[in-house]
């Protein structure tokens, strides 16, 4: 018997905010990769013998923070009006304050690993935990009214997603507070320091990519919907597994053994996924894949491979293997899924917003497909498809550190090359827009809006 997919849900523009808002998070995330790729291609490979090196730990912030958590804010910002129908309340201004407050963060968690400057540590955790007690406080208040018909699946997944944010930023928040005060506490570095990285990549990073991926892999990749079974309570499922492998680490004999079942059965569920969206997007109806679907297609591939990596390394004692996996789930899975989601996200929402502008003056704006030139794309994606096997070799071969660094700034380089000619060419549309005059009486407007539904 065949399982129901989930149902199509059309989207609202209603509460669409500014162009302005997405894209400054959007255009910020690929600037932050390249510099954390310049880092290390200047570094070269005394960057990649531990992942406990404090260089290696500001570079991974860099990533983590600098780029796939801004693009994740960003897109929630602009989806959560769009897909569920919820307005979040002054999202201009919490999302000028978010984005300030990630950045001046980002920047100063990174010199502190760099650095070692204990006030660093303390300054960056305050930067961060306002920004982000700011965002979330703004999701949690919209969260409370009522979502738009059809979105139940996404809302409590994203919800979900938030509590790992919630959970990520409080460990390391403590964290930060032993390197600001190392002589207040003594905590367990390592344990937090694994939980706080299992957290933050299934967490909050795996959990909201599958949740968009519900979303936007049928609306933009054009397949079929996911079926019921993932779009139910299978993020649900995800959380508990996550809560409980927490809370069973650290233990020893059976203790040991459920936690180890518990990392078993999670790594099952993130590769369920990862099945069925490689499923889907084989069978999509346009057979000739754009940079996108590529994109996706390695992020999926990625996954399955840093989960068995995952579970391996449990049973191997390595330097190099933390440092491949680290690859796997950032630079392969998370960045190559962003890459994918970015391509589409910012020409429809140049498209989108663009299209009034350019009937008004009775031009045409290009198909949203054409509006990122497709070979500027596919070369981008050449770039970061060569860095990332280089990349995985320089884990255990130091020495190709440099290339493989170098081959992923340029590609985030051109990544964000070729989002600015997107946001390049909303603009200036808009900017020949005919102005409405201020004199307009408000029965006018009225009259003006209610006369396009006739």
């Amino acid at each position: 018997m065949k399982l129901a997919a989930a149902p199509r849900r059309a989207l609202s523009s209603d509460n669409n905010p500014t162009l302005s808002l997405p894209l400054r998070y959007f255009l910020t995330a690929p600037l932050f990769a390249a510099l954390a790729a310049g880092l290390l291609t200047w570094q070269g490979e005394a960057a990649l013998l531990t992942r406990w090196s404090p260089r290696t730990l500001a570079l991974t912030h860099l990533l983590v923070l600098g780029c796939l958590s801004m693009t994740m804010i960003g897109a929630l910002l602009q989806m959560l009006p769009v897909v569920a129908g919820i307005a979040v309340p002054h999202v201009g201004r919490v999302g000028a304050a978010v984005h300030l407050g990630l950045n001046a963060g980002t920047l100063l968690l990174a010199l502190a690993f760099w650095s070692g400057l204990p006030t660093l540590f303390a300054m960056a955790m305050a930067a961060l935990l306002a920004s982000l007690l700011l965002f979330l406080g703004a999701c949690t208040v919209a969260m409370w009214r009522p979502h738009a018909n059809g979105s139940g699946a996404v809302v409590a997944g994203i919800r979900l997603a938030l509590t790992a944010l919630v959970l990520t930023a409080a460990l390391g928040g403590m964290l930060a507070g032993a390197f600001a005060w190392p002589a207040a506490a003594q905590l367990p570095l390592i344990r937090l320091t694994d939980l706080h990285a299992m957290w933050g990549l299934l967490g909050w990073v795996g959990l909201l990519v599958i949740v968009l991926a519900f979303q936007v892999v049928p609306m933009f990749m054009l397949t079929e919907p996911y079926p019921s079974f993932l779009t139910g309570s299978y993020t649900m499922w995800l959380f508990l597994l996550l809560v409980a492998a927490s809370l069973s680490s650290g233990l020893s004999g059976t203790g040991l053994v459920f936690h180890q079942t518990c990392l078993v059965l999670l790594a099952a569920g993130f590769a369920l996924f990862a099945g069925v969206a490689l499923h889907l997007l084989a069978r999509r109806k346009r057979p000739q894949a754009d940079p996108t679907t590529l994109y996706w297609r390695m992020a999926m591939a990625s996954l399955v491979t840093a989960l068995v990596l995952w579970l391996w390394s449990h049973a191997e004692v390595s330097n190099a293997t933390p440092l491949a996996l680290g690859v796997l789930l950032i630079a392969g899975f998370a960045l190559s899924a962003i890459n994918g989601m970015l391509y589409k996200i910012v020409p429809f929402l140049a498209w989108h917003h663009a299209q009034d502008a350019t009937a008004a003056r009775g031009g045409k704006l290009p198909a949203v497909g054409k509006i990122i030139p497709e070979r500027l794309a596919n070369l981008q994606w050449a770039t970061h498809t060569a860095a990332l096997p280089l990349l995985l070799a320089a884990c255990y071969e130091p020495r190709l550190t440099p290339w493989a660094a170098g081959l992923l700034c340029v590609a985030c380089i051109g990544l964000w090359l070729n989002l600015r000619w997107a946001a390049t060419l909303a603009r200036r549309t808009s900017a020949f827009a005919p102005r409405r005059p201020r004199g307009l009486k408000q029965e006018e407007r009225h009259g003006t809006h209610n006369s396009r539904h006739l």
